[in-house]
C-alpha cells in the first residue's frame, strides 16, 4: 500500500480560492478541481436559512504521513463542517502507474510503502453513474436509506454508439452522485439506488463503492 491518500473535498463556490491557497499551502503538487451541486432538501435549506449554491470539488493526492495534520488544518483554517462549509474524506491508493505518475501526483519526494492492513474502512464512498436528469431521484431513493447529503457532478459518457450497436439507449449526458456513508449503512444505500436507477430502469445507472479511511466536516463521524 502506498503512503498516501486520495483526498476529496466538497464546499462552496465562494471558496475556491482560499481552498486552492489552502492545499498549496499544505503541499498539495496537483489539485483538480470541477463544479457540482448539492443535494440539501429546500426544508434543510430553510431550517438552516441557506441558499442552494454552486459546490466545487477538489480532488488531490496526500501523504499519509500529513493526513492528520491537514484535518486539524481544514477545522481550523478552513472551519470545515460549518454551515455550508464542506466535507473531505480520504479514500487509500494501492498503486500508481509509473514514478513519474507518483512525482506528478503527490511530488518530488519520494513516497513510503505500508503492509496493507487486514482492516474493513468505517466509511464508504458511494458513487452512481446514471444519464441525465436521475441524480435527484437516486438521492431522494438513499435518503430514505439513511444517506444524509450527496453531491452531484454533470459528465459526459462515451459508450452511447457500443450501447446502440447492442439495441439499447443510452444518452450520453451523464450525472455522477457522490454520497460517503458508516459502513453499516452502504449496502441498504446501495440497494435503495439500483432499484430506483439502475440498469434496468430507464436511467441506465451503475453503483459502486470505495473504502474512505476518514472524514473530515462530519463531527459525529470523526468522534468515532
Amino acid at each position: 500500500m502506498l503512503g498516501c491518500k486520495f483526498m476529496i473535498t466538497v464546499t462552496e463556490r465562494e471558496w475556491t480560492e482560499q481552498y486552492l491557497d489552502f492545499f498549496k499551502r499544505h503541499g498539495a503538487a496537483n489539485v483538480i478541481s470541477k463544479l457540482c451541486a448539492g443535494t440539501s432538501t429546500d426544508q434543510m435549506l430553510d431550517l438552516w436559512g441557506l441558499e442552494k449554491t454552486d459546490k466545487v470539488m477538489y480532488e488531490l493526492v496526500v501523504r499519509t504521513e500529513n493526513e492528520q495534520e491537514i484535518k486539524n488544518a481544514l477545522h481550523s483554517e478552513m472551519n470545515i463542517g460549518g454551515a455550508g462549509n464542506g466535507i473531505a474524506f480520504f479514500i487509500p491508493i494501492d498503486s500508481v502507474g509509473g514514478e513519474s505518475a507518483l512525482k506528478y501526483l503527490a511530488g518530488d519526494t519520494p513516497v513510503s510503502k505500508t503492509e496493507a492492513k487486514e482492516m474493513e474502512s468505517k466509511f464508504a464512498l458511494i458513487i452512481s453513474v446514471m444519464d441525465k436528469g436521475y441524480a435527484e431521484t437516486a438521492m431522494e431513493a438513499a435518503r430514505a436509506a439513511g444517506a444524509t447529503g450527496g453531491t452531484i457532478v454533470r459528465a459526459k459518457g462515451t459508450g452511447a454508439e457500443m450501447a446502440k450497436f447492442f439495441g439499447v439507449s443510452i444518452s450520453e449526458e451523464k450525472e455522477m452522485l457522490y454520497i460517503v456513508s458508516d459502513r453499516p449503512s452502504r449496502d441498504g444505500i446501495m440497494r435503495a439506488i439500483m432499484d430506483k436507477v439502475g440498469s434496468k430502469t430507464a436511467a441506465h445507472g451503475v453503483v459502486f463503492t470505495l473504502p474512505v479511511d476518514s472524514v473530515c466536516g462530519i463531527r459525529r463521524w470523526e468522534e468515532e
